[in-house]
């Protein structure tokens, strides 16, 4: 069995009215644009309910987990436009160079705390 690393699936920058500005798939050529057009609309409601606790740090860290491969980290800017990446865990496949210097990586419990 190959090991494979954690990669960056989606970077998606939304604005502050929630429209859309740019999203990016990695690589392009083998997702589906509607299906992450979905998740990122999809956190857009875990912003709300968690700029109330927010004073100065606006790194809202994991959003959600989408489900065992996908999970969502997200950054507020002080203009309002809000950056998700979507992180995929299974990943591509690991290099030797990638095996040499990585460790245990997935989500941690601290990242699963109820908001």
């Amino acid at each position: 069995m190959s090991s494979r690393v954690p990669s960056i699936a989606c970077i998606g920058v939304i604005g502050r009215h929630n429209n859309p500005l740019h999203i990016s798939l990695f690589p392009p050529e083998e997702r589906a644009p509607l299906e992450f057009q979905f998740l990122l609309s999809s956190c857009l409601d875990i912003f709300e309910a968690r700029l109330p606790h927010k004073t100065v740090d606006q790194d809202f860290g994991l959003l959600q987990a989408v489900d065992e491969r996908l999970a969502m980290y997200g950054w507020l800017t002080n203009t309002g436009v809000k950056f998700v990446v979507v992180v995929d865990m299974e990943g591509r496949p690991a290099n030797p160079l990638d095996t040499k210097s990585s460790t245990a990586v997935g989500l941690r419990d601290a990242d699963l705390k109820p908001v």
